[in-house]
């Protein structure tokens, strides 16, 4: 315990991590009836030099009821990460809302990190200054320890909150510790209000404050799990602003619109599917006409040379009529070859993939 005096109201502060967790804006106005009720303050812990670290909502109501002094009791810590331990700590009985856990849990997810990582490095420099030289090891392997002793030795315990702290933090688990400590039932769902959280600040800093509005809504009135949810696919969302109040105060849920989006999409992306062979397949069938007309074309070219050849020769027959008949017959059939490759000319596929003559 550290020690009580009176403190003037106006030489508190908040700790800068409370509003971050708890908020700025938090009501007092039932602790305002209480203390006026009972003419009475509870102590407030502060740091020696006046930050708050317990009773930041007595010091907002005292401030609004124009009392000047309280009782305070001093209590100092050796860094900053275990004063926000504390104010974690001492706020693990009151009402929170789950985005309020959510941020505890951010906090005290780093808090914890940095905390593991100092006794780590506390625990290297300390077996750097009392390392045993090597001829001091050998006379201590020779030295015979009583028995008695051994069997004391094997007999300390080690308190089971700590072996399990030290077995969570060797697997990197630190969520599974966090939960208990800020009111929620796992790690995973420490994670999944913190994915929430952190997409209501993204939201804010964006300007969308209609969705974080909503977001939080979800988050501190409904459940985690559909806040996450809500999340992942708020921005893809079309919800009627009539039905976003509904949702904001939990008396409906928002996975019929998460559902339905993800219909829309499922049919967006077959859509896509079908089109894309659609447009494979016509494309398949542009290129068998383009080799078609390309095909055909080489073969008439080559086939008007050939009749402008003959046409260009006389022919020596008895009758002259046989003759002229020869070469009319050879220009109607140049004619018709004309007229067939000016019909190739004008095939395509239209968008039913079926082939069509243009006009």
């Amino acid at each position: 315990m550290g020690e009580n005096k009176r403190m003037k109201v106006s030489d508190l502060r908040p700790h800068p991590k409370n509003a971050e967790i708890y908020g700025e804006h938090e009501d007092v106005a039932d602790l305002i009836e209480k203390i006026k009720r009972s003419g009475q303050v509870h102590t407030l812990v502060v740091t020696s030099n006046g930050t708050v670290l317990a009773g930041h909502r007595r010091m907002k109501a005292c401030k609004e009821l124009g009392i000047e002094e309280v009782e305070v009791e001093i209590r100092d810590f050796d860094t900053p990460e275990q004063e926000i331990e504390y104010i974690i700590d001492n706020n693990a009985t009151r009402e929170k809302t789950n985005e309020q856990k959510a941020r505890e849990a951010i906090v005290l997810k780093e808090t914890l990190s940095l905390l593991a990582k100092k006794r780590k490095v506390s625990k290297l420099k300390q077996n750097q200054l009392t390392e045993v030289p090597k001829s001091a090891q050998r006379e201590e392997e020779n030295i015979e320890v009583p028995k008695s002793a051994q069997r004391e030795e094997e007999n300390i315990e080690v308190p089971k909150s700590a072996q399990r702290e030290e077995e969570v933090f060797s697997k990197g688990k630190i969520r599974d510790i966090v939960a208990p400590r800020v009111g929620f039932k796992s790690g995973q769902e420490v994670d999944r209000a913190i994915k929430a959280v952190e997409k209501i600040d993204e939201l804010q800093k964006e300007g969308k404050v209609d969705d974080a509005e909503l977001l939080r809504g979800v988050l501190n009135n409904r459940s985690v799990s559909a806040a996450e949810s809500l999340a992942k696919n708020i921005e893809n969302l079309d919800i009627p602003q009539e039905e976003r109040k509904n949702i904001q105060s939990g008396c409906k849920s928002p996975n019929i619109y998460i559902q339905r989006d993800k219909k829309k999409e499922e049919n967006s992306n077959n859509l896509e599917t079908d089109m894309g062979r659609c447009n494979d397949n016509a494309e398949k069938l542009k290129k068998i006409l383009v080799e078609v007309r390309n095909r055909y074309q080489d073969y008439l070219i080559n086939f008007q040379q050939d009749i402008e050849w003959l046409l260009s020769k006389d022919f020596y027959c008895d009758d002259e009529d046989v003759s002229n008949n020869v070469h009319s017959d050879l220009l109607n059939c140049l004619e018709k070859f004309k007229s067939i490759n000016d019909l190739i000319s004008k095939l395509d596929i239209d968008e039913f993939e079926s082939i069509i003559i243009k006009k």
